[in-house]
């Protein structure tokens, strides 16, 4: 089974509003979208859709209270992405 992370990675781009909301789940932990949007100064507009994207792609759980999770351990993310800075140095 293809590793939940590299898929996020290779269907939303590392640089996306979406990604970048995935990440600050993974950190933050449990959040409702108006937590997401005063936390990262996103607007809504932006991180709603990305929300559904992530719920719809799997990333993400929306729990009974609203709040949105990553499926994707911030560990994950944090050694992914040192990873890859390691290889753009050699």
């Amino acid at each position: 089974m293809e590793n939940l992370l590299h898929r996020a990675i290779t269907e939303l781009g590392a640089d996306t509003s979406a990604f970048k909301i995935l990440a600050y789940l993974s950190f933050r932990g449990g959040s409702l979208p108006a937590q997401i949007v005063d936390e990262t100064g996103m607007p809504a507009g932006t991180v709603r859709p990305a929300l559904r994207t992530l719920l719809t792609k799997a990333f993400v759980i929306q729990s009974e209270d609203g709040t949105y999770k990553s499926k994707i351990a911030f560990t994950e993310i944090i050694s992914d992405l040192y990873t890859r800075s390691l290889k753009r140095k050699t």
